[in-house]
């Protein structure tokens, strides 16, 4: 039996709605499958990106408000009615400049008395380490000496300096003074130092031109000490 046209073209129509059918029915699973996997990726970087970045940048700003630590240590010398003392501020600095409860460091004989000092130009006599009368008042200052250090500088000198008067127990005007103490130091830090021999704002004074890059002479003169210059004036650190 022969199929009419019409009947052909039904046929025709079915077989090709069929194979669309079938067509779309593999498509859907594969496509939606390849969204899930595509979406899957994406969302792996995007999502934390901008948290990161956020982060990023607080950190950024919280380091650029946070001012940051400087430290110094100052030779110093000072009048005394002898022949003056010399010793070592450090610590470090606040945002404008000032200092922030300094440390001294230093040797000096272990009395108030007048006694051991003068017996201490004859032969050893026990030391005492730290601040004496006088160290912090500006006005008794006769020269200074500023280095600036970084945080891991600072923190090896600082401890050099408690290791330092932990193991001097004596002080003598000539085998180990206040002057003695504070070469010692100096030369920890590399730096060049004057002999000892010579009065206290001398050495400071010295011990600056030695190592400063201007143009500044060695003097073997204590100014200060004998009253022909005014007293050192602070050290002015810009503001931070």
């Amino acid at each position: 039996m022969q199929d009419s046209p019409n009947n052909s073209r039904r046929f025709a129509f079915a077989v090709v709605f069929c194979a669309l059918a079938i067509a779309a029915g593999w498509q859907a699973p594969a496509a939606a499958a390849q969204g899930a996997a595509m979406a899957a990726v994406s969302t792996k970087p995007d999502t934390p990106a901008p948290l990161a970045n956020a982060a990023r940048s607080a950190t950024g700003r919280t380091k650029a408000e946070k001012p940051a630590n400087r430290y110094f240590i100052e030779f110093q010398s000072r009048n005394a009615l002898s022949y003056g003392h010399a010793y070592v501020v450090y610590g470090r600095l606040d945002s404008k400049g000032h200092m922030v409860e300094p440390h001294i460091g230093g040797i000096h004989p272990a009395s108030t008395s007048s006694i051991p000092y003068m017996i201490g130009h004859l032969i050893p006599v026990p030391a005492e380490h730290g601040a004496t009368d006088g160290d912090m008042e500006e006005e008794y200052v006769s020269a200074r000496y500023r280095v600036m250090l970084s945080e891991a500088e600072y923190n090896r000198v600082a401890a050099y300096i408690k290791e330092l008067e932990a193991t001097t127990p004596v002080w003598h005007a000539v085998l180990y003074s206040c002057i003695s103490f504070v070469n010692d130091v100096a030369k920890f830090m590399g730096l060049r130092t004057p002999p000892t021999g010579m009065y206290p704002e001398v050495f400071i004074n010295n011990l600056r031109a030695m190592n400063s890059a201007s143009d500044e002479e060695i003097t073997l003169i204590p100014r200060v000490q004998w009253g022909l210059a005014p007293a050192s004036p602070p050290v002015t650190a810009p503001p931070q």
